[in-house]
């Protein structure tokens, strides 16, 4: 166990400890979601057996340490996920579950719904063997078996791989078995993590993200099951093991993804292949892409936490007294910090604030995997799961600080030395002259930089006259006793005739503005307006009022065109706002009208 002198930290509490649940599960199957839609959030977890090969794996959901509800799973998963399909109450999340080839999905924990990736290419000589090997025998049997050594073992059925371990007695049985067998070649899901979709919103609609082991990587659409893009995981080949991605699928997303050669890619929207921006030393044990900075933390076996630009370059390196385990990002919004929480061998778990040591504290055996998140109706829990089996929950405090210190365990550095006097630059000869310029036309400059001062503020008087002298503004500027009004303006249609909408809104805080009127002001001979004048009721804040008006291009009978002289120049409808008894209006805006369609004429 580490043993060095660690500063006592008091952010955590320690809510919930079951040294019996006997759970052993992956990093990648722990997800919190809010399985009932009633704001209470549960753990949904993958309990993998350990000693005894013949049971199978099972999904499991606690509500804290209590364990409510489990079912069996089919083989052990690599990855466990919650999202949302769409936006529509109620907001039920969907599990999703990685196992092999497919996705399983479930809603109120049954299954819901099963995916699998898209089959890859068999290669010719493997269909033409299958189709030999029930009417072969002896000696041609045993060649045609030979020849498919010659395929490699990555781009072989699992079909023909099974065939190929089997001894000579049991080749026979096995053909005539799967002789009828269609042959299918799929890639095994290696990892998976979601982006939302459109909105940032917790409860907002998911895509599901998913890297095979062929090296492709899937977005899926939860929703349609349908694949919305497909790229690879990098222009060399590689086995993805870990992902992190952010963004939203409709507006911008990347995806950072290692691989088990220990090769870091960037992948964004649109493009076909990820980006090689590193290569690991040492494999990783945790990814994380950071939400805000859009930094790449990464920890490796080699016991280092290695933080990288979305261009491979380095930022920063941390050295740690033990092996890392896992990793998982701790986001604080209210203290406006992003953590990166680390699990080492021993039980030592640190919270690092970049690359400075901000808090720790030891759990009872080493840490196997941990998530954190909303548990219950706390927002910020993190929760721990030992090689033991135990399931610790601890809350982090409303009012923890972390303090970043450069020195958690009382080591002199190099670093500690007391500074010296500031390192000020030599003068160049370049400031030197300019200098010396400025101290003899002093005067000069001077009288020049008022002159420029004096006509900038002339210019900006003469733009503020010209503006309350016509009004024409979408927000109130003459003062009138009034609160300040806001308009703004809509054109809808393809014409001749128009919807125009106005919405105008009082944006003061308590006043509210009372005997108001809105004329419009159009060329009669090129614009009809249904009704030119409108009394405003009383405007309070906080409640804009929507106004709508018909407007009609005034077109020829005959051809149904505008008029000749109705050009975009001159296509515009004034607004005026103001106030009954007053003679300057309020609001003089403009609103300029787009070119009616040309209509086609009946000539039946």
């Amino acid at each position: 166990m580490f043993l060095c002198k660690t500063k006592p930290t008091d952010n955590w509490l320690d809510a919930q400890c079951d040294g019996t649940a006997a759970l052993h599960t992956l990093p990648s199957c722990m997800t919190l979601c809010d399985l009932k839609n009633d704001n209470y959030y549960q753990l949904v977890t993958v309990d993998v057996p350990m000693f005894d090969f013949d049971a199978k794996p099972k999904l499991k959901v606690y509500k804290g340490t209590n364990l409510i509800s489990e079912q069996h799973l089919p083989g052990i998963p690599s990855a466990v996920e919650s999202l949302y399909i769409n936006d529509q109450e109620p907001r039920i999340p969907i599990i999703a579950v990685a196992v092999e080839s497919s996705v399983l999905f479930y809603r109120n924990m049954k299954p819901y719904y099963k995916y699998t990736v898209p089959s890859m290419t068999i290669e010719p000589l493997e269909i033409d063997v299958w189709k030999k090997l029930p009417i072969e025998r002896g000696d041609a049997l045993d060649a045609l078996i030979d020849s498919l050594r010659s395929i490699e073992p990555s781009q072989m059925t699992l079909q023909t791989q099974e065939l190929l371990s089997l001894s000579e007695s049991e080749r026979g049985g096995y053909i005539r078995s799967n002789a009828d067998r269609k042959l299918e070649r799929l890639s095994i899901i290696t990892t998976m993590t979601t982006i939302k979709k459109a909105s940032n919103e917790a409860k907002s609609a998911s895509c599901l993200i998913l890297a095979t082991e062929s090296g492709e990587l899937l977005v899926l659409d939860s929703q349609a099951f349908v694949v919305l893009a497909q790229a690879k995981v990098g222009p060399f080949r590689g086995t993805p093991t870990m992902i992190s991605a952010s963004g939203q699928y409709d507006i911008d997303y990347r995806v950072v993804i290692a691989t088990r050669e220990g090769a870091l890619y960037l992948l964004r929207k649109g493009w076909l292949a990820g980006q090689h921006i590193v290569k690991l030393e040492d494999p990783a044990a945790g990814l994380s892409l950071l939400p805000i900075d859009q930094t790449i933390v990464v920890v490796c076996m080699n016991q280092s936490l290695l933080c990288y630009s979305k261009k491979g370059k380095k930022l920063w390196a941390v050295k740690l007294p033990q092996p890392a385990v896992c990793m998982t990002p701790v986001c604080l919004p209210h203290l406006g910090i992003n953590l990166v929480c680390v699990c080492l061998k021993g039980g030592l778990v640190q919270f690092y604030s970049q690359k400075k040591l901000v808090d720790q504290f030891y759990a009872p055996e080493s840490v196997s995997a941990l998530t954190f998140g909303r548990l219950g109706q706390e927002e910020h829990v993190l929760i721990l799961v030992t090689i033991d089996g135990s399931l610790i929950v601890k809350i982090l405090k409303r009012t923890a600080e972390f303090v970043t210190t450069e020195n958690m365990y009382d080591v002199k550095t190099a670093s500690d030395e007391p500074p010296g006097n500031l390192q000020i630059p030599k003068k160049t000869k370049i400031f030197v002259e300019q200098t010396l310029r400025e101290k003899e036309h002093a005067a000069t400059i001077h009288n020049s930089f008022q002159s420029e001062l004096w006509r900038m503020r002339l210019t900006t008087a003469r733009a503020t006259v010209d503006v309350i002298n016509s009004a024409d503004s979408n927000v109130s500027t003459v003062d009138v006793g009034l609160a300040p009004l806001k308009l703004a303006a809509e054109v809808l249609g393809l014409g001749p005739t128009f919807k125009l909408f106005l919405m105008l809104e009082n944006i003061s805080t308590r006043k509210e503005a009372t005997g108001l009127n809105v004329l419009m002001q159009a060329d009669h001979r090129h614009y009809l307006v249904e009704r030119p004048f409108v009394q405003l009721p009383m405007l309070v804040p906080g409640y804009p009022l929507r106004l709508d008006f018909r407007v009609t291009v005034s077109v020829d009978p005959s051809d149904g065109l505008p008029p000749v002289d109705l050009t975009p120049e001159n296509s515009h409808i004034k607004v005026l706002v103001f106030k009954s008894g007053q003679t300057k209006p309020l609001i003089a805006s403009t609103v300029v009208m787009p070119q009616p369609e040309p209509q086609v004429l009946n000539s039946f």
